[in-house]
């Protein structure tokens, strides 16, 4: 098991903003934290990804770093 994650105000408020539109990854990088980790939160907040995201050729669902292209 990892380490547990202390939620700041701050960073929930910075995954409110950017989950909708931005991939888990870079969300993470910011936070300091594992992708699964900013997806799980943003679960358990209600948050869900925009309609405009999923529609990006591009949408973080599979990335370069589990080496899809």
């Amino acid at each position: 098991m990892g380490k547990r994650v202390v939620w700041t105000e701050e960073m929930l408020n910075y995954i409110r903003e950017h989950y909708p539109n931005e991939p888990a990854c870079d969300i993470a990088d910011v936070l300091g934290v594992v992708d699964t980790t900013v997806s799980n939160k943003a679960k358990k907040m209600g948050l869900k990804k925009s309609p405009d995201f999923d529609k990006r050729k591009f949408c973080g669902r599979y990335t370069h770093k589990y080496g899809y292209k």
